[in-house]
């Protein structure tokens, strides 16, 4: 397994009480533009992440215990996963695969298709949020089953 070299320290450190002063200001500043319904769990605004620790913009260093969603696998800011971004970001930014299909996504669902067991027929289709992916598995869940509805419930995502 190679070493990784973080940019933070992987350690917590508080320099202020949770929140502190920045974050507070940013609450208050949050009230007045973000709709009620958007929920946070933590009090703290990050500033910076690195591997599994947070930033606040107190200054406070925090172990990422969500795992940030979307970095759960590898940590934030994984030097390759940095890169792949740079280097997709100086090719094209904006495509939806539904309009414009590209390489990459056949790549992945390619490479998705190697990792699951099995010798069955395999595909793949990828989504940026959880409620594309519920929306979608209904979808195929209704073209599978041949039945024009299926049970699903509120709040499951």
């Amino acid at each position: 397994m190679t070493e990784i070299s973080y940019r933070i320290p992987q350690q917590r450190v508080l320099r202020t009480a949770l929140p502190g002063p920045r974050s507070q200001e940013l609450a208050v500043r949050r009230k007045g533009a973000v709709a009620a319904g958007v929920g946070s769990t933590a009090p703290v605004y990050t500033a910076d992440a690195d591997g599994g620790v947070i930033v606040d913009v107190d200054g406070n260093a925090l172990i990422d215990l969500a795992a940030g969603i979307a970095v759960t696998n590898v940590g934030a800011s994984h030097p390759k996963v940095v890169a792949a971004i740079k280097d997709q970001a100086e090719r094209f930014t904006h495509t939806c695969f539904m309009v414009a299909p590209y390489e990459g996504y056949i790549e992945v669902a390619e490479q998705l298709a190697a990792l699951t067991p099995g010798d069955h027929e395999k595909r793949s289709v990828l989504f940026n949020s959880g409620a594309e992916a519920v929306e979608n598995a209904i979808k195929v869940a209704r073209l599978a089953t041949g039945r024009p509805a299926v049970v699903a419930f509120d709040h499951a995502y």
